[in-house]
């Protein structure tokens, strides 16, 4: 039996040339899954923490009601006492800030045109302290005072999309029309300070941003629709996401829960998905291309080898062992050739992200980013199998070819 054994071994190393090329198309197989799903976590940790960074946050906490039915009017299941709320959560472990944030809708006007808008009302200070970003187009973000200011000196900034079906810029005095609380309409003006994008157009056609005072003012409460909050890192959400909501956490008399960034991240999800497609056909086709071009190379070697197959089996040799000794040569070149394939994967990942390689920039940026890889350990188990199955899969038709030849037939090969 051991005989039988050392058969596949030095079959792999007597015709080198050919174990060669079989090896280089398996390792080339698993560096192209390894480098691209690399690439897509990294690219999944990057949207992840842009997503978190463009005020999404790692958590906000909003009333249950909130959640349940939503509100018709702006703020009517607001947090109230919010600010002692934001104490509280920032005492908790691995909490570094919060910020309040109102949510409203209406029109803006420039006087001779209006357009429907999304509102959000925001601290820029606190969010500046947080980290939080806003990709300015013109003109400069919202200043960071928080002291209240006339009527004729709030300040907005504007969705690149909105300004330009109002053909507003920065400088310019717009009327901002929402529902207060009691349901009755209110306006106020605000000075454009610069126009802003989110990456998304539909957005972007209807965003408008203002500081929490200028958002209060206009719908008539001193609430807000959400705190969002801020971890230490990105892990740690669930777990603290756990805790506010079995501490009963309640605001005014509404009991709050908290979400994760993952529950409120819809166009982050539907990446994902989209990524995790491109990288299953990926893999389908590095798999086919595998199995052919494995197959092929087995089924010459059992041409070349029909006499020793014959000579084999009239010594002895049950067909099975005919099997097991072409199986196990498959699976023999398919672990090795996975294994140089996860170190080829290793070294190559190391030198692209030293090189420092930049990408073309992508929508609304206006520079190139880096190129980097993720070098993903839960990745190589799969990788490692799925390329040595498949090899030694792709070995079967030939092994059972090889398994059927009669001995005479065999034995007069030429």
């Amino acid at each position: 039996m051991k005989s039988f054994l050392v058969i596949p071994v030095r079959n792999v190393l007597r015709n080198r040339r050919r174990t060669a090329i079989t090896l280089l198309v398996i390792v080339v197989g698993a560096m192209a899954l390894m480098l691209s799903g690399g690439f897509f976590e990294n690219s999944y940790g990057g949207l992840r923490e842009q997503t978190i960074r463009n005020g999404l946050g790692h958590l906000q906490v909003l009333s249950e009601p909130f959640l349940k039915d939503g509100e018709e009017r702006p703020l009517a299941q607001g947090l109230q006492d919010y600010r002692a709320l934001q104490t509280r959560l920032e005492a908790m472990p691995h909490v570094v800030g919060t910020t309040g944030e109102v949510s409203f809708v209406g029109l803006v006007s420039n006087g001779e045109k209006s357009e429907a808008f999304l509102g959000r009302g925001v601290e820029p200070a606190r969010e500046q302290q947080m980290g939080f970003t806003t990709r300015i187009k013109a003109g400069r973000a919202l200043s960071l005072e928080e002291a209240a200011l006339p009527d004729a000196e709030h300040e907005a900034l504007l969705g690149v999309g909105l300004a330009g079906a109002l053909k507003a810029k920065e400088g310019d005095l717009l009327t901002l029309l929402s529902t207060t609380t009691d349901g009755s309409l209110n306006g106020i003006d605000v000075k454009v300070v610069g126009l802003f994008t989110t990456g998304v157009k539909e957005f972007d056609d209807r965003a408008v941003k203002v500081k929490l005072g200028t958002a209060q003012a206009l719908v008539g409460a001193d609430r807000v629709t959400r705190v969002i909050v801020k971890l230490d890192e990105t892990r740690h959400t669930d777990e603290v996401v756990a805790a506010i909501n079995a501490a009963g956490l309640e605001a005014g008399g509404l009991k709050l829960r908290a979400r994760s960034w993952s529950e409120l991240a819809t166009f982050y999800h539907q990446v994902v998905r989209m990524y995790d497609a491109i990288f299953l056909v990926l893999g389908v086709i590095i798999t086919v291309l595998v199995v052919l071009s494995s197959s092929n190379t087995m089924m010459m070697a059992v041409l070349e080898r029909v006499q020793e197959i014959g000579t084999l089996m009239a010594l002895g040799a049950r067909r099975w062992q005919v099997l097991g000794i072409f199986i196990l040569e498959g699976l023999l070149v398919g672990s090795l050739g996975a294994a140089l394939g996860l170190l080829m994967s290793f070294l190559a990942i190391q030198g692209i992200n030293a090189a420092n390689i930049l990408l073309p920039p992508p929508p609304t940026f206006s520079s190139g980013i880096a190129l980097k890889i993720n070098f993903v350990p839960r990745l190589c188990l799969v990788v490692f199998v799925l390329v040595t199955l498949t090899q030694t899969l792709s070995a079967l038709l030939p092994s059972i070819k090889a398994a059927r030849l009669k001995i005479v037939d065999a034995l007069r090969h030429v």
